[in-house]
C-alpha cells in the first residue's frame, strides 16, 4: 500500500513542477517581449499562481477521467496560463463571472 501513496505523492509533485515551469516559462516569454522587466520575486509570484492554478487544471482533468499524460499537459498549459486559467475555471466551475 505505501508504494502506491508515495506513487500518487510523486505524480502530484510532477504536475505541481510542470505548472511552475509552465509559469516561468510564461514569465520568460513576457520578458522577452517586453512585456514585463526581469524580477526574481515577480518570477517567483508567477510560478506561485501558475503552481495553484496548474493543480486546479490537474483536478479538473481528473474528475474528467484523462490520461495522466493529458493531465500533465493540461497542468502546464494552465501554468502558462495563469490568471486566465483561472478566470476561466472560476467561471467554468461556479457560473459566476469573474470581476
Amino acid at each position: 500500500m505505501q508504494d502506491k501513496e508515495s506513487i500518487a505523492g510523486m505524480s502530484w509533485l510532477v504536475l505541481l513542477i510542470i505548472a511552475c515551469w509552465g509559469g516561468l516559462v510564461r514569465y520568460l516569454i513576457d520578458v522577452k517581449q517586453s512585456k514585463a522587466t526581469w524580477s526574481l520575486i515577480n518570477a517567483l509570484a508567477q510560478m506561485v499562481v501558475s503552481g495553484f492554478t496548474g493543480v486546479i487544471a490537474g483536478l479538473v482533468s481528473i474528475e474528467s477521467g484523462l490520461s495522466i499524460y493529458m493531465i500533465l499537459a493540461t497542468s502546464g498549459i494552465s501554468g502558462a496560463m495563469g490568471s486566465v486559467a483561472l478566470t476561466y475555471f472560476w467561471e467554468r466551475i461556479t457560473g459566476v463571472k469573474a470581476p
